[in-house]
């Protein structure tokens, strides 16, 4: 066991320095990962390791946005083991941008292993998986994701069909377990749409597994309720460990913006059948880099292994399902699927098609490789014959090509490499065995050579390593508890999860709030909404409005942010309450009203006895700031004098799962000032506490801490295999 799981290290240390090897402009300090890589998920895995450090689960983020349900967010990963190597990594080695790197090389390992392991497992020679793991990892599609979350589910899809064909080869209690460990890990890795796509890929290959398996079995039946058992259990775990996901996004979802993707989104691509020749030579017909170039060799042994096997059909048709599923609109298959299949409608970018599309396509171009290192002398000359034909057509293609291209040099290397590739691996037909011995890692090497050259576009989408001497700034200002700052992409790199700012700004994902969205558009240029959620410091390039909006209200110093003068507190009491009828008229009157001195509420959003409690507040008190005692994740303290009835307002988000107790009495948190919280209190001396307690979650965290456990003892004290 112990020499296995070194021999596992090994080559997914393997796999990483490869990738590595790939980006030299990473390793010596040149550039860095892209867009997403530095400005969302790095912010991301900071987080939780913060809360951890302050003792607390990392359930509510108030750092961005006014804050909200961090948990919710399904990109945020926080249940995702993987991840946790991460934070440990951070706690010990600092918190600088190489944790997300590592992060991406970590992915780039488990999709690399994964794939080698499954073709070990189907019988493939250890050249043969070793070529299958580089054409996955090394596609384009997958070089580009380094810089996004799109890479952190599709990496799973070769241990979903590993786990998923052991389990209906051999069912038992472990492979149950396992399928549904990798099926969870696939989920909680954080991105869903690249979730649902690698089931896509799966379900066809384990049905035809399984129609294959129960056919040359004599007791059909037990075997397959023995399946039935498996997956059940293979369910139960996904589920169990995937619940609090589940439960907290559900919660969150009908506040957020994603109920409105609209469906030319959802099928919008710039990909076409044609440009299926980009696979095998990039900018033959399109320009840019196509981030589905997988290597002209890769793509030549793939057609070259198809043949009348049930199986190996199957890996081509869903390599053909996937390329003309990420055609989107190009492609008559999405958009009838989109409008009548549940589930394709839902996600948008449909290029996250081509990591299938790269996945089958390596993993049929191993079979190929396979096919040759394996060749018995009297399958020889046919296979010889059958790989001219293959690679010389495509050789032939490529040079008159390269009259139309444009990519001509592209087209033209493509041609060069074909015909290398294609004599190595003719190599290993020879009669010769010195040279069936060297043809094989020629031919890797040769595979690899074009990957890196013809690749070079793709792997070379970076950024330049990020410059944090900008947020030295941040520590020269007042209180940062008391007061907000707005970072209009000025420090960048996510200021408010970074370095615990609270910052009204942040990252804009698919799963924000209608209402912050709405409000973050306004307040970019609208002194008086940003001072009205608590805003004293923008930063940004809208400087020039905020400063003639705050009218006179501002003081500026070149080198530090805006100051709003007119902030309103982080909370306040105030008896001047106005009713208005629907959201965007709070957010009008928000963007007009003096910050901190009224309290603006929905009529919709209250019951009868509140609406009667506030028709008899007096208007004429002063409002009153309220003195913060204690400041958490998920929990708030304040002590308020309030001269009379009025409302609380506390200028940090509302949600669904905060609840709040007025000197130890339950009080109703309502919505207040559009985006924010506000609470009835009376008059007098209150002490206020605010806590964030989803319902069912808890509940939920111990289904998942069991099905943990469960999932653990069951791998080490269950036997490896049974008979099928």
């Amino acid at each position: 066991m112990a020499r296995r799981v070194l021999a596992g290290l090994g080559l997914a240390c393997m796999y990483a320095a490869v990738f590595l090897a790939f980006h030299p402009a990473i390793v010596t300090g040149e550039a860095f990962l892209g867009w997403d890589a530095v400005n969302e998920h790095w912010g991301d895995l900071l987080v939780p390791l913060h809360a951890l450090r302050a003792g607390e689960l990392p359930l509510w983020h108030p750092f961005e946005r006014g804050g909200y349900d961090f948990l919710a967010d399904p990109q945020t990963g926080v249940l995702y083991p993987f991840n946790w190597l991460v934070w440990l990594a951070a706690a010990v080695f600092g918190e600088g941008p190489w944790v997300v790197l590592l992060k991406s090389l970590l992915h780039v390992a488990i999709g690399g292993l994964g794939t080698h392991i499954l073709l070990a497992r189907l019988g493939l020679s250890p050249s043969a998986s070793s070529f299958g793991g580089l054409a996955f990892v090394l596609s384009g599609r997958v070089a580009k994701a380094k810089d996004s979350a799109g890479l952190w589910s599709p990496v799973w899809l070769p241990w979903l069909v590993l786990t998923g064909l052991e389990l209906v080869r051999r069912p038992s209690p472990r492979t149950g377990l396992a399928f549904g460990t990798a099926t969870a890990m696939a989920f909680l890795s954080g991105y869903p749409p690249n979730f649902f796509r690698d089931l896509v890929g799966l379900a066809p290959v384990l049905l035809v597994a399984l129609v294959l398996v129960v056919r040359r079995l004599p007791a059909a039946r037990r075997h397959l309720a023995r399946v039935a058992g498996a997956g059940g259990l293979a369910v139960g775990v996904a589920l169990g460990l995937a619940l609090p996901n589940i439960i907290a996004t559900l919660a969150w979802l009908p506040e957020t913006v994603r109920d409105q993707l609209d469906f030319g989104e959802v099928v919008y691509s710039t990909a076409r059948p044609l440009h299926l020749l980009d696979a095998l030579a990039p900018g033959t017909w399109r320009d840019g880099a196509p981030v589905h170039y997988l290597g002209a060799v890769a793509l030549l042994l793939a057609v070259f292994a198809v043949r009348r096997d049930a199986l190996r059909i199957t890996w081509a048709a869903c390599a053909l399902l996937f390329f003309l599923l990420a055609c989107g609109d190009g492609s008559f298959l999405l958009p009838f699927l989109a409008r009548h299949v549940p589930g394709f409608g839902l996600w948008r970018i449909p290029a996250q098609y081509f990591f299938g599309f790269a996945f089958f396509v390596a993993v049929l171009a191993a079979h190929g490789f396979d096919d040759l290192v394996r060749a018995e002398p009297a399958r020889r000359r046919a296979l010889g014959r059958r790989l001219a034909l293959v690679f010389g057509l495509a050789c032939l293609g490529l040079l008159v090509a390269r009259a139309w291209s444009r990519a001509p040099a592209s087209t033209g290397l493509a041609a060069l490499f074909v015909a290398l590739g294609g004599a190595c691996l003719g190599g290993l037909l020879s009669a010769r065995p010195w040279l069936r011995r060297a043809a094989a890692p020629a031919a890797i090497v040769v595979a690899l050579l074009e990957l890196k050259v013809q690749a070079r576009q793709i792997h070379g989408i970076t950024q330049r390593p990020p410059d944090l001497a900008r947020d030295a700034v941040l520590a020269q200002l007042d209180d940062r508890v008391g007061w907000r700052v707005a970072d209009d992409d000025h420090y960048r790199w996510r200021v408010g999860a970074r370095l615990d700012v609270r910052d009204i700004f942040g990252r804009d994902s698919t799963l924000v709030t209608r209402r912050w969205r709405a409000f973050a558009a306004r307040a970019r240029e609208h002194a008086n909404l940003l001072a009205a959620a608590n805003v004293r410091w923008y930063a940004g390039g809208h400087r020039a409005a905020v400063q003639r909006t705050a009218a006179g209200q501002s003081r500026w110093t070149p080198g530090r942010p805006v100051e709003l003068l007119h902030a309103a507190p982080l909370a306040y009491w105030t008896a001047q309450v106005e009713l208005v009828d629907h959201e965007d008229d709070a957010l009008a009157r928000l963007a007009v009203l003096p910050p901190g001195r009224a309290a603006l509420l929905e009529a919709s959003q209250l019951d009868p006895a509140t609406t009667a409690a506030i028709a008899g507040f007096d208007p004429t008190a002063a409002p009153v700031p309220a003195i913060l005692d204690g400041f958490a994740r998920n929990r708030l303290g304040f002590t308020v004098e309030a001269p009379a009835a009025g409302v609380l307002v506390v200028n940090e988000a509302w949600g669904p799962g905060w609840t709040a107790q007025v000197d130890g009495a339950a009080a109703p948190v309502l919505r207040a000032n559009y985006l924010f919280r506000g609470l009835l209190v009376g008059p007098g001396r209150h002490a206020v506490e605010l806590e964030y307690r989803p319902p069912r979650l808890r509940a939920a965290l111990a289904v998942y801490a069991a099905t943990a456990l469960l999932v653990l003892l069951g791998l080490v004290l269950l036997p490896r295999r049974t008979s099928a």
